[in-house]
């Protein structure tokens, strides 16, 4: 190759990795890429709202049926949301309960399995689960049948719970054979019994009897029992009767419970409060006393695998928070995921209006898809796949044909984790907002189609959707009442669409500011901030957030059309760009190179043109200098001749 070759190609080269960005180039990614690529396929939506500083046992399908099917104890089982606003704040009561309760947990375990994990819908789908947080109580020997996924406890008042299982421990008692040694007898005193027959088939083990006055209405009795299971020295029995109570020296408003030993000897207490933990302590006090130690209690937890994240997420939080206004790719994608994989599929039947708000829900998606080329094939087939059924639909056909689809259009989405919506902390944020996130694009998106007219198919897909499907029910609940305050039902035009969601949005916001659930990263503000569109708001100056802000309506759907328009989708964080229809950048990019390949092509047809005609010049003037020099010499020889 010669000299002028290896410039051109040296130049071109240099071309094409400037315009092509410095990944092409072999240019370190950065340290948040870097995370990225070592995360898993699917990033964790979750984590879970327990870990191992609870004393909640975590299931999951893995060990789910294990744990507590076919048992010899019962289990408290939550389902829950990992999303889901209420189950987030009613977390730190369920770990309250679970740490109250320990003592019980060779007779009862406190467990959780979380709904919102793509693995566990076939487990919350087959339980029936409509909303969350759900409890139900799973007896021993428990098998699910038809109609019969465990007792619902329609309360999450700690006290209240702690009775309703005491009551259905006592009954399992009457009526079950569990084949449980630790089972507390539940049986009570009667007008019978004395001092020396309250011992009649006890084991040699037991020293000592507790007698406990259990007033109508109340399972003190019970629990004292479950409290005291780790103590095998004191058997408890309870006692209804006031007059049977006063055998035992029992006085019911000032000395509850009486200790019995075998000697036939009583001796009444007054516990310092009137519930059951404060009976089992003083009769804990008592025993130590006389140098009588319990029996460890030590939960167990099932084998279980957890997904964890690696690297920090502090780049994405500092990139993030100085792009407020910014939307970007991987929440719309993330939205959609959940939406398909963890929300529809583990709905058990879908049928009457649910169905309709999926078929619903999947026309607008199919109009207004974010996704790239695969995805688009992924929601058209979806949707013809759902609009052919006319009754019902249930979410393990829908969970089998979107997988189908998946593994045969492969690979469909360009991220795996969430970038504008990650939370600071694991449990905030996350896929609520951005199902908001993806909402305001498709209503932005509506407003601009020409072929549709209906101001109201985005507004009724999401209301149909959060109504049926979305797995938080309060939230779900006070979505449905807000739209029909707001009169949803009577927006006029497509503009007003758009701005009717994102009143409603700063609503919830204004509603949930400073809740448990916020994160304090991102505080729930009104959008847009002045920072993000000053000429947004006509009164700058206004200090609280909570007062009326006078609003520049048209400004602010101006910029809700500039945020949401598809070719400034913010790609920050997406891991497979190929897979997404080009961007305005790159199709800039493509014709600057386009451009730049014309204007060479045209300097190096004139320079090849010059070189041409330069050797064609010397070739000329070479052939002219030889001949004139053979002339004279051929002269000669003729002279001599």
């Amino acid at each position: 190759m010669s000299v002028a070759q290896h410039l051109i190609v040296f130049t071109v080269g240099g071309l094409l990795l400037g315009f092509l960005g410095p990944s092409s180039a072999g240019v370190p990614l950065s340290r948040y890429e870097a995370t990225l690529k070592q995360q898993s396929e699917v990033e964790d939506p979750s984590l879970g709202l327990y870990d191992d500083n609870d004393k909640v046992v975590r299931l999951n399908v893995d060990n789910f049926n294990a744990t507590v099917l076919d048992q010899n104890r019962g289990a408290l089982v939550e389902f829950y949301n990992t999303y889901c606003g209420h189950c987030r704040r009613f977390a730190p009561t369920y770990k309250v309960i679970a740490e109250h309760l320990l003592p019980w947990s060779e007779v009862l375990i406190v467990a959780a399995i979380d709904c919102a994990a793509e693995e566990n819908n076939g487990v919350c789908r087959n339980y029936e689960v409509m909303g969350y947080p759900t409890l139900r109580y799973l007896g021993p020997g428990f098998q699910p049948s038809a109609g019969h996924y465990g007792q619902s406890l329609l309360t999450q008042d700690e006290t209240e719970i702690r009775g309703l299982l005491a009551g259905m421990l006592a009954a399992e008692n009457m009526t079950s054979s569990h084949n449980n040694t630790l089972w507390p007898s539940f049986h009570t005193v009667t007008e019978n019994d004395s001092a020396s027959s309250l011992f009649e088939g006890l084991s040699s083990v037991k020293q000592y009897v507790a007698v406990v006055h259990e007033p109508e209405n109340s399972t003190v009795g019970i629990e004292t029992a479950m409290f005291l299971l780790a103590w095998p020295a004191v058997e408890v029995r309870r006692v209804l009767d006031a007059k049977v109570a006063a055998k035992f020296k029992i006085e019911p408003t000032n000395l509850p419970l009486s200790l019995v030993d075998r000697k036939g000897e009583i001796k009444a207490y007054a516990p310092e409060n009137a519930n059951s933990e404060s009976y089992a302590k003083q009769i804990e006090k008592v025993l130590r006393e006389k140098n009588i130690t319990p029996r460890p209690v030590k939960l167990v937890q099932p084998r279980t695998t957890v997904a964890t994240k690696s690297g920090e997420q502090s780049d994405l939080i500092k990139e993030v928070q100085r792009n407020k206004h910014f939307v970007y790719q991987a929440d719309l994608e993330q939205a959609i995921r959940t939406v398909l994989h963890n929300e529809v599929s583990k709905v058990n039947d879908i049928g009457g209006e649910r169905l309709l708000a999926l078929q619903r829900f999947l026309t607008v998606l199919q109009r207004y898809n974010p996704l790239g080329a695969n995805g688009h094939k992924l929601v058209n087939h979806l949707k013809d796949y759902v609009v052919q059924f006319n009754e019902q639909l249930s979410g393990e056909q829908f969970e089998q044909e979107l997988k189908r689809l998946e593994a045969q259009l492969s690979p469909v989405y360009s991220s795996t984790h969430f970038v504008g919506c990650a939370g600071s902390k694991p449990r905030l944020r996350g896929y609520s907002c951005s199902l908001w996130t993806l909402f305001h694009f498709m209503t932005v998106q509506a407003e601009s189609n020409e072929e549709s007219s209906d101001p109201l198919e985005v507004l009724q897909a999401m209301h149909g959707y959060i109504k049926n499907f979305f797995g938080c029910t309060e939230c779900a609940e006070h979505f449905q009442a807000m739209a029909s305050r707001r009169k949803i039902w009577s927006v006029p035009n497509k503009e007003e669409a758009v701005l009717w969601l994102w009143a409603a949005h700063n609503e919830v916001n204004q509603r949930l500011a400073g809740d448990d659930t916020e994160d304090p990263e991102f505080p729930k503000l009104q959008f847009p901030s002045p920072n993000s569109c000053p000429e947004c708001r006509r009164s700058p100056d206004t200090k609280s957030e909570n007062l009326e802000i006078d609003w520049n309506k048209d400004a602010v759907l101006g910029f809700l059309r500039n945020i949401h328009n598809p070719q400034f989708i913010n790609r920050y964080g997406v891991q497979r760009e190929e897979l997404l229809h080009p961007s305005a950048d790159k199709m800039r990019q493509k014709r600057q190179i386009s451009s730049v390949f014309t204007d060479m092509d045209m300097r190096m047809g004139m320079l090849l043109y010059a070189f041409c005609i330069v050797m064609m010049v010397l070739a000329f003037k070479l052939f002219v200098f030889k001949g004139y020099r053979k002339k004279p010499y051929g002269h000669d020889l003729l002279g001599k001749v």
